[in-house]
């Protein structure tokens, strides 16, 4: 064994035993400053100095308290996502959404830069930046319920916070699936800054316009000629009917998800397209999905998924 003056301190793993106590609100954390300060470089200039004893500092069994003005639901998920290695895992270990928004909110702020990459690689399978994974998404989104929404508005405020701007474009296209007045009365509406309540308001009616392009390949031909028709009559006849059918109604916010799958086999059923007319008309709704889905971070005045793509890539790799 060997003696005392042969050991080498492994300086990055010797800690020191100081402790604080950090309050937010109702909530108390006794931690240990040695590791706060190693991964945070916020808490590192906290607590550069050690602050003498003093009657003017708050303490708690003889422990310094220092009060965080964080929300405390939030400080608790994010301090047990640095002190407890098995609590946040790395996708595809799952993560209850609301406790990956506060780890990503208050990794931000006190700049823990591989928790904030965690956080955003959580998020990013339920607000992708590509249409064939928005696709995947197809049976958790078939409806819009409330917690989706509360979802997709603590979404917006908290990527636009922490300038992750590629996570947006989906989470507005899930609000404006409602219309306004749901929107607008919602009670976390007023949580979102103005700018954001003004890309919900212009946004929803930029998305609402996407829906005659959408189902613009139920537009009646006019050529009788066609070779490729195999019945013009019949073939109109059928497009006549789903283009007026109460059935679309409801979608008319739903431009991503009009006339997929349900739809299909809806027409199908009827008989009334012919196999080439079925053909033409699938490819035309498939191109026009994909330029909606071109179109989607313009409708909310962000920029094009290019640029987007360029900051994912620049903030998961610093």
């Amino acid at each position: 064994m060997a003696a005392a003056d042969e050991l080498r301190r492994v300086e990055k793993l010797w800690f020191s035993p100081d402790v604080v106590i950090l309050r937010a609100q109702d909530r108390i954390f006794r931690v240990f400053v040695a590791i706060l300060k190693e991964k945070s470089s916020v808490f590192a200039d906290m607590f550069l100095f050690p602050q003498p004893p003093s009657s003017d500092v708050e303490s708690l069994e003889g422990v310094p308290v220092v009060t965080l003005h964080d929300d405390p639901a939030e400080l608790e998920v994010f301090l047990k996502a640095i002190f407890d290695s098995d609590f946040f895992m790395p996708p595809p270990a799952k993560s209850k959404f609301m406790d990956t928004l506060g780890i990503l909110r208050l990794a931000h702020k006190y700049d823990i830069p591989y928790l904030r990459r965690r956080a955003l690689e959580h998020l990013e399978p339920i607000f992708p930046a590509r249409l064939a994974k928005y696709d995947c998404l197809s049976d958790r989104i078939a409806a819009l319920d409330s917690e989706s929404l509360i979802q997709a508005f603590a979404l917006v405020e908290a990527a636009s916070e922490v300038d992750a701007p590629w996570l947006l474009p989906v989470a507005y296209y899930s609000i404006c699936r409602c219309d306004l007045a749901t929107i607008t009365a919602s009670p976390l509406w007023l949580t979102l800054g103005e700018k954001q309540r003004r890309a919900c308001i212009v946004g929803s009616q930029r998305q609402m316009r996407q829906y005659p392009k959408i189902v613009n390949f139920l537009s009646v031909s006019k050529d009788r000629n066609d070779e490729d028709c195999l019945d013009w009559a019949e073939c109109n006849r059928t497009r006549l009917t789903f283009q007026l059918g109460p059935q679309l109604c409801p979608y008319m916010n739903w431009p991503l998800e009009i006339w997929r799958g349900a739809f299909w086999a809806a027409l199908a059923e009827t008989g009334g397209l012919c196999e080439p007319c079925t053909t033409e008309a699938k490819a035309r709704h498939a191109a026009a999905r994909q330029e909606c889905w071109d179109e989607l971070p313009k409708m909310f005045d962000l920029p094009g998924w290019d640029e987007l793509e360029q900051m994912r890539r620049a903030a998961l790799s610093s």
